[in-house]
């Protein structure tokens, strides 16, 4: 009987085995991979640009409700703006279309000069105080105050037009009420050769009926940059300004002109919420990129054609290059250690394989062997015959254990044949001593075969031991992206708390000091069917205190009793003198109160009751009251209202600081 023995098929199998039980969940755990990184690290950048885009608007809302309300206080001023321009209004009373046309063709006459002159102010002193008002910052172009018909009271630029009834600020601020303010789009300045933007209010008369004239402000472009500009997300990730016509109003990586954002993207964007997507084109050269944006919300409500008819929208992209570059780096890394792992096990199933596929041919050699012999056996060339073989058992492997069946199975034959043979010419005596003969061969035979075959169990377990689960990895995974999404929250009010300025002390008069806290939150609207009432003892001596930060603390308390009354309701003022020479400012209000068991704790940080609070209004307000060397205490009945009394020492020397209250005070 021929044999075609194989040679290294088994150790092939392991190897081929091995690897491709290395390189299919290698290929599946880095698809896998690619797969969870990418979704995960889009929703965390995506949910950190959103969150930064948020913050942008509100610092971009933030600057242009500063310059309304500086607007706002500039068109209160009762004898530098409003009497100037009640004045200048006279001249048209009693006159016609006509004659009024003829008042502004003539332009700024020195008879117009004559009458504003003839007011308790000058004109000369009101120009002085814009140019002195608009000094204070750096990005005012030109300070414009107008009168009922669009024609030039005062500014603090010469070359200011005379003529302002055709412009749209002028139109929108008096044609819309009191509650209105006019905020443009930017557009380019050829004098200026950059872009600007115009702020406009109406003034208001004594009577409150109808606007007297308009304030204008042209600001430069610098006021929405130095909020942009700030926002740096790596090394290429910036934010930007855009309205809903797809037009980029800030950039400061390209000029407007020279890209402009898709409609289809500008409708992904155009949302009331703050929102993160993945944008095809985001206009900057990036495909696939993950952008964030948030609407721009005022405070104030704006004219019809204020921005031009659109909305503004804060935006913030970065380049995807460097977005998914830990995405690309993740992969290297885990390509590189499974292709580490592939090489390791392909190498230890090679080594696997030989180690067991070199017993297995050397027994098949001694197998070949035994037949051989045995074959002898049956000629009359050897002296003693081995035992018989045991029975052969069928196999089909198709490999080297195959082979080793058939051997065994053809030494069975042989011996069989052989045997048949020592029983034909043997007696029986020297048939049982060849048949002991034969088992003491067969003894060290299975001896022989007991520890390759151990060999052969000891490394078949070894195989199966199992690797490190991916779910340990998945759960680490799973907690690193948790924690990232929990560090951001109402920074700004952090932020608020955390930033405490040392008050700088001067003499100020209190009773100017809350009229000013009340101008400056009547400014914020709301209160107008709220009954104010204001008692001040007469000769109160002066506070030595930071009027800022008091004043800030007294609009903080002056807002909750207005959200506590919800805008109906009375809020009562008064400013006494105590027995000890302390200075008392009490603020009562008739809103819902506080309960029992919360009042001990309002000034506690992160404390609130509300929705949408953060619980820091009021440990802002204690802590301005006493680095002020001041007291505050509350007394409150719920469902009656609430009582806040600050005491602050007196100073000997009264002194007035606030200029627009001495100038109403003159006009007194």
């Amino acid at each position: 009987m021929t044999l075609s023995p194989r040679t290294g098929g088994l150790q092939k199998k392991f190897f081929v085995a091995l690897l491709i039980v290395g390189i299919v969940p290698g290929i599946v755990a880095l698809v896998a991979t690619y797969l969870y990184s990418t979704n995960s690290v889009k929703h965390s950048i995506g949910s950190s640009f959103q969150e930064i885009a948020r913050s942008t608007a509100i610092r971009i809302s933030g600057a242009v409700d500063m310059e309304i309300d500086r607007a706002i206080q500039l068109a209160a001023a009762p004898v530098l703006v409003r009497r100037i321009v009640e004045l200048s209004n006279q001249r048209y009373a009693g006159k016609t279309d006509e004659e009024v046309q003829q008042l502004l063709r003539e332009g700024y006459s020195p008879k117009l000069l004559t009458q504003l002159n003839k007011g308790r102010l000058p004109v000369v002193q009101t120009i002085n105080y814009l140019m002195d008002w608009a000094h204070d910052e750096d990005h005012y172009v030109r300070v414009i105050i107008a009168d009922n018909h669009g024609a030039l009271v005062a500014s603090n630029d010469v070359h200011a037009p005379y003529l302002n009834g055709q412009e749209t600020w002028w139109q929108e601020a008096f044609d819309n009420g009191f509650d209105t303010a006019y905020v443009s789009s930017l557009h380019l300045d050829p004098q200026l050769n950059d872009y600007v933007f115009e702020i406009s209010v109406p003034i208001s008369g004594e009577d409150h009926d109808e606007p007297i004239g308009v304030v204008g402000l042209i600001l430069k472009r610098k006021v929405l940059m130095d909020t942009i500009l700030p926002i740096q997300v790596g090394e290429t990730g910036h934010g930007m300004l855009l309205d809903t016509a797809g037009t980029p109003l800030v950039c400061p990586v390209l000029p407007p002109t020279e890209h402009l954002i898709q409609h289809a993207l500008i409708n992904q964007l155009a949302q009331d919420h703050p929102v993160w997507l993945v944008a095809e084109d985001d206009a900057h050269g990036g495909h696939n990129s993950i952008i964030g944006a948030a609407p721009v919300r005022f405070s104030y409500r704006l004219s019809p054609l204020s921005l031009g008819g659109h909305r503004w929208f804060a935006f913030v992209r970065q380049q995807p290059e460097e977005t998914y570059a830990p995405i690309y780096s993740l992969l290297l890394t885990v390509g590189l250690i499974g292709f580490g792992l592939v090489v390791v096990l392909a190498s230890l199933g090679f080594g696997v394989g030989y180690t067991i596929v070199k017993p297995i041919l050397a027994l098949r050699r001694e197998a070949d062997t035994l037949r051989r012999d045995m074959l002898a056996l049956s000629s009359g060339t050897l002296s003693e015959p081995p035992a018989p073989p045991e029975p052969a058992v069928e196999i089909r492997t198709g490999d080297e254990i195959e082979d080793l069946a058939r051997t065994f199975t053809a030494m069975r034959h042989t011996l069989e044949e052989s045997l048949h043979t020592i029983h034909v010419q043997h007696d029986e005596l020297l048939r049982k001593e060849k048949l002991a003969s034969v088992g003491q061969l067969l003894a060290a035979l299975a001896h022989d075969l007991r520890n390759p075959l151990g060999v052969i169990r000891s490394s078949a377990q070894l195989v199966l031991e199992e690797q490190q689960p991916d779910a340990v990895k998945q759960e680490v995974t799973r907690y690193i992206i948790d924690e990232v999404d929990r560090l951001t929250h109402r920074i700004n009010d952090f932020l608020r708390y955390a930033r405490q300025k040392p008050p700088e002390l001067k003499p100020t008069a209190a009773e100017e000091l809350v009229q000013s806290a009340l101008w400056q939150w009547k400014a914020q609207g709301g209160h107008e069917h709220i009954a104010i009432r204001t008692h001040f003892d007469p000769h109160l001596p002066a506070l030595h205190v930071d009027p800022e930060q008091v004043k800030e603390a007294l609009v903080n308390l002056f807002i909750n009793a207005r959200e506590a009354m919800s805008g109906l309701g009375a809020l009562t003022i008064a400013v006494r003198r105590e027995q000890d020479g302390a200075i008392a400012i009490e603020i009562a209000d008739t809103g819902c109160g506080i309960p029992d068991a919360n009042v001990t704790r309002i000034f506690e940080p992160f404390f609130t009751t509300k929705e949408y609070g953060t619980g820091l209004g009021l440990t802002n307000v204690k802590r301005l009251i006493q680095d002020n060397g001041g007291t505050i205490s509350v007394h409150s009945e719920a469902g009656k209202g609430t009582r806040f009394t600050l005491r602050f020492p007196s100073e000997p020397v009264p002194s007035r600081v606030n200029y627009p209250l001495e100038l109403d005070r003159q006009a007194r």
